[in-house]
């Protein structure tokens, strides 16, 4: 079974996130567990873990959509090889946020609705970090929030950081990156594309959260950063143009 765990304040969001992925599994096991009054994404999140029965988990949020048809197939058959999947992500973390690794250490592909005040899109532009060689991407130390997904032994072993980290920014960064630590395989999986109507919330709360996660890992990270950041993209795509471009990642 795939347990789905959404924190969503939003009803027509979590509606239309909830069909998407009911129309993608179809007749695979699967739950959907929403969690509508979330004190931070930590603690919600982590009630979602206490409710699921998945030996498969997908932490979302509520404004993605899956483009990708077989997208089933293709995150069962990653998961058999690593521990925690992601679209985005860093092999080489510096700081709370993964795209300050800056190339050649990013990696990744997301689509982000064109217009971004009107969700869901129909046109789409196409951010692809890291180049076109590979389909998965190893090595991974921290992947970006919007989307992952993990075995259940991750869970059994690292959970939420709800004390340090009790609003809604940095929980990604911080479990994927503990997840490492503990020595599970992390990877970015190129041929799963997502569109996310959010680019970013980079505000006070951001930075306040970003100084805890410092600190947390004081030592863990290397002391200088990288941040020449590079990345391709293709504007104002629809979905068909999107999907040719993502199917290129595939390995024949």
């Amino acid at each position: 079974m795939i347990s789905i765990v959404i924190c969503s304040i939003k009803p027509e969001k979590f509606a239309f996130i909830s069909k998407n992925y009911t129309e993608l599994l179809g007749d695979t096991p699967f739950e959907i567990i929403g969690i509508h009054d979330a004190q931070s994404l930590c603690e919600g999140y982590n009630r979602g873990i206490n409710q699921s029965r998945g030996d498969i988990l997908i932490f979302c949020h509520d404004d993605i959509e899956i483009i990708t048809t077989d997208f089933h197939s293709r995150l069962r058959q990653h998961l058999h090889v690593y521990d925690l999947v992601g679209c985005a992500g860093t092999n080489h973390l510096v700081a709370s946020n993964w795209g300050y690794a800056g190339d050649p250490y990013m990696h990744g592909i997301v689509a982000y609705p064109v217009t971004d005040d009107v969700w869901p899109g129909n046109r789409f532009d196409l951010s692809v970090w890291g180049g076109v060689a590979s389909v998965v991407v190893e090595g991974i130390q921290a992947l970006d929030g919007f989307f992952f997904a993990v075995n259940r032994r991750v869970v059994n072993e690292i959970r939420f950081d709800e004390q340090n980290f009790d609003g809604f920014h940095i929980y990604d960064t911080d479990f994927t990156f503990a997840a490492y630590l503990a020595g599970f395989k992390l990877a970015v999986c190129k041929d799963i594309l997502i569109a996310h109507q959010s680019r970013g919330n980079y505000c006070e709360k951001f930075e306040a959260f970003s100084a805890r996660f410092m600190e947390k890992y004081q030592g863990r990270l290397p002391v200088q950063e990288c941040n020449n950041r590079q990345v391709a993209l293709a504007k104002n795509l629809d979905r068909v143009q999107m999907l040719r471009i993502g199917n290129s990642f595939r390995v024949a």
